[in-house]
């Protein structure tokens, strides 16, 4: 599927499944083992008003999700202690508010979003994606 068809049939299922948020009240998790990557995430939504944390790994993840409770988390699939997909699936029964966006280079054999009920955002993230990601979570 072309990659920009895909990216608003993602955003047409995010609309279903999230209630509109408040930025400058956001929490973000970003886990991902690239830490390029989670600093340019961090500061694309901090500067959006967000309070960010990153984690490296599964262990370290957890941890700031139970402690710090963010309302977001962009988990990246293969991480150094686990695999973050399988990972998500449990964070999510034990915390069903968390909006989780599963996030992969490498892994492209998914083919719909009905795979998982979350989001699924295939690396590289452009800042335009992002744009559009945070113009729905400012709706009204």
């Amino acid at each position: 599927m072309h990659n920009k068809q895909w990216f608003y049939g993602m955003v047409s299922f995010l609309e279903k499944q999230m209630k509109p948020l408040n930025l400058q009240i956001m929490k973000i998790l970003v886990l991902d083992d690239d830490k390029d990557l989670c600093y340019l995430l961090r500061s694309f939504f901090e500067k959006k008003g967000c309070t960010v944390f990153t984690a490296n790994s599964l262990v370290d993840g957890l941890s700031i999700i139970d402690k710090d409770e963010p309302r977001i988390l962009f988990i990246d699939n293969y991480l150094p202690d686990g695999e973050g997909w399988k990972a998500a699936k449990t964070i999510k029964i034990k915390y069903p508010e968390l909006s989780i966006n599963l996030m992969s280079a490498k892994d492209r054999s998914f083919t719909t979003l009905d795979e998982y009920d979350d989001v699924i955002w295939e690396k590289p993230i452009s800042i335009q994606q992002l744009e559009t990601y945070l113009q729905f979570l400012n709706k009204n």
